[in-house]
């Protein structure tokens, strides 16, 4: 008998132990940008190892993207004809802002990859274990130049794919590059990644569009039924018992 409550003990104590699904939360870029913040809960906008800082406003000197950042944007500074590389929500559309709608419309997610050469990356970052569904979209957004920008998806560091993104491949927002993954097991920490550089040979960079979603799924620890706690108490008695019983029967013989 001792046995069996032993072996109920180890079980019971195995299912609080395991972890179990959590409820899951949809993070989305646009949704839950920040004009001024970043890090921003688990989205940041990293270039050369270091957080973007926020700019509050891009100084008036002719540069056509301008109206798009209005409310504020990240960048090394606040000059948009020489500083990138820069990230913002986009807040007019592309035709009022040097472009056209089919390279942006308010609310979209626009960066421009730095000049140095360099990559900015865009990332997500697990808030604890758990299971991810993520879904990204990626287009040229510069109809009015002639360049092109290699873009990298990577998780935990590994590559899923890198292509190129320019006027002759994923073109604008209609013409995306589409990566979509499911049920991928990540650490806290871990982070998820599109990274943009210019490509080899060119002399500055460019702007891209994006969308970025993630559901994520935590591990949680089973939170016990009140019959599972009930168990537990009537297994401990039970060992409680038999230890009695054994003691008492060990007593008796040696009397």
């Amino acid at each position: 008998m001792k046995k069996v409550i032993h072996l109920a003990l180890a079980a019971t104590f195995l299912a609080l132990a395991a972890p179990s699904a959590g409820h899951a939360v949809t993070y989305n870029l646009s949704t839950d940008f920040s004009n001024s913040a970043n890090p921003n809960s688990v989205w940041s906008y990293v270039y050369g190892n270091t957080p973007l800082p926020n700019q509050p406003a891009a100084i008036a000197n002719g540069n056509s993207f301008q109206p798009a950042t209005a409310g504020g944007y990240f960048s090394t500074g606040n000059n948009l004809n020489q500083d990138t590389p820069f990230v913002a929500r986009a807040a007019v559309n592309g035709s009022a802002a040097g472009g056209t709608n089919l390279d942006f419309v308010a609310g979209d997610i626009v960066i421009h990859s730095p000049n140095d050469g360099t990559a900015l990356s865009i990332r997500w970052t697990a808030p604890s274990d758990g299971l991810i569904d993520f879904h990204t979209l990626v287009w040229y957004a510069h109809s009015s130049v002639d360049r092109s920008n290699d873009v990298s998806l990577l998780l935990g560091g590994n590559p899923f794919d890198t292509v190129l993104v320019n006027t002759a491949s994923y073109t604008n927002n209609t013409d995306r590059w589409d990566v979509t993954g499911n049920g991928f097991s990540v650490a806290a920490g871990e982070i998820l990644e599109l990274v943009f550089a210019k490509t080899a040979g060119q002399p500055f960079g460019s702007l891209n569009g994006l969308s970025f979603d993630v559901d994520f799924t935590p591990n949680v620890s089973a939170v016990p039924e009140p019959s599972t706690w009930a168990m537990m108490i009537l297994g401990f008695a039970g060992v409680g018992f038999v230890a009695y019983r054994r003691k008492a029967k060990l007593a008796l013989t040696t009397a």
